[in-house]
């Protein structure tokens, strides 16, 4: 079963453009080892990644080395409905010979098995199966009402979440008729806009 998340770009104000790309793969990474699928053609579930660099030390070796120890935040949403699903905090440390390399390595030992990443991507899991099991015929009906008033990207952005089953859930079933009823040129052209949207999550402050 394929359940899609988007993994958020994570801000390069407190590190650099190459660790935050590397944390970026490393977090579409576990989302692909814990049974889900990582997206750009959906903003309504989202993976929202933080970093705080709490300290930047150096050693007290020669060559002097820096132990860097950040915080990795991560809040796992359900965007359209502005609800957290699941949350998790994240510590860890990097050891090399300048302080930009050492939050690099920071964020390298940062694994996609890691124990407290796989709950938070396995209870999010569940409770997106449990939500399209138990709201399916609102949903739909939500779908629907956007198609009629011709809202396509809205409509494909919460048809493209809708998890991908050959059985196991009946909602996908009635997504695949009503994708149907919107034209293919509009599903490119609504999917490039939600591709290169960058959404609102600014809720998550509130």
């Amino acid at each position: 079963m394929a359940q899609y998340i988007r993994v958020l770009p994570v801000s390069t104000d407190n590190i650099g453009n190459n660790a935050a790309e590397m944390l970026h793969d490393r977090l579409n990474q576990a989302v692909s080892l814990n049974g889900m699928a990582s997206t750009d053609n959906s903003n309504k579930f989202l993976l929202i990644p933080s970093v705080t660099v709490t300290s930047v030390e150096p050693t007290t070796t020669i060559p002097v080395q820096y132990v860097a120890e950040i915080e990795i935040s991560l809040s796992l949403v359900d965007n359209s409905r502005k609800l957290l699903i699941s949350q998790e905090i994240l510590t860890r440390k990097g050891v090399a010979d300048n302080e930009n390399s050492a939050v690099t390595e920071s964020i390298k030992s940062l694994k996609g098995r890691d124990p407290k990443l796989k709950k938070l991507i396995v209870n999010a899991k569940n409770e997106i199966i449990e939500y399209y099991n138990t709201e399916c015929e609102k949903i739909i009906e939500t779908i629907t009402a956007y198609i009629e008033m011709e809202m396509y990207d809205e409509a494909l952005d919460e048809l493209n979440a809708i998890p991908q089953t050959d059985a196991d859930l009946e909602c996908y079933k009635n997504s695949i008729d009503i994708l149907n009823k919107i034209s293919v040129e509009q599903q490119t052209k609504s999917n490039n806009i939600i591709r290169n949207e960058n959404p609102d999550v600014s809720w998550i402050n509130d």
